[in-house]
């Protein structure tokens, strides 16, 4: 009786054992689904499987802004330098915007786009934070082994309107940065209420 009562002790544990197996293995998976394998930041699965929902709440409460970034000119630099140069960029970039966000979500949207999303934070803050940003990437030198360079990006700001869906609101803020694009790069551009259209 004893050894029967060892045995299906030991059963048990085994199955403890193989069950915290399977969800530390299931947190990692869930992990890398969220994460972007070239720079570590969220992905955008991340935001349109989560975070979207946090933001419409949280905006309902306080201000959000969400701020796309892409950076200038950056066909130019795997066109010239190659693409291992443009990665190179992409993920000191991330960097950057990573160390200075203080905790807020950064995410690579795609291809050389990352948006960071400010929680709780006024226009004019999220506009210091974003020309702070701007700033320590255009001060920052890379070196890809070719030799060092730099890069500059442009950010579209637009405080989150609870009242439309997030792909509305994502709209109004690419729009600031096609605006800031266009009117020089290398600066952040506010949406303003005649760019929500």
């Amino acid at each position: 009786m004893p050894e029967t009562s060892t045995a299906g002790h030991e059963e048990a544990e085994d199955l403890r054992a193989a069950n915290a197996e399977l969800k530390r293995q299931l947190a990692l998976m869930r992990g890398l689904a969220f994460r972007d394998q070239l720079t570590g930041l969220f992905s955008r699965h991340y935001l349109t499987d989560f975070l979207a929902r946090e933001i419409e709440e949280t905006s309902r409460e306080s201000n959000t802004v969400l701020a796309l970034c892409d950076i200038d000119d950056f066909k130019i630099i795997n066109d010239v330098r190659g693409h291992q140069s443009g990665d190179i960029a992409i993920v000191c970039i991330a960097d950057i915007l990573d160390d200075l966000a203080g905790g807020q979500p950064v995410i690579r949207w795609g291809g050389e786009e990352l948006l960071v999303v400010l929680f709780s934070t006024t226009d004019q803050e999220a506009l210091r934070l974003c020309n702070r940003m701007r700033d320590e990437v255009a001060a920052y030198r890379m070196d890809d082994g070719l030799g060092e360079f730099s890069c500059t990006i442009t950010f579209g700001l637009s405080s989150y309107d609870p009242a439309l869906t997030f792909t509305e609101n994502f709209a109004r803020t690419d729009r600031a940065l096609y605006r800031g694009k266009e009117t020089g790069k290398n600066r952040c551009v506010l949406a303003q209420p005649d760019l929500a259209e």
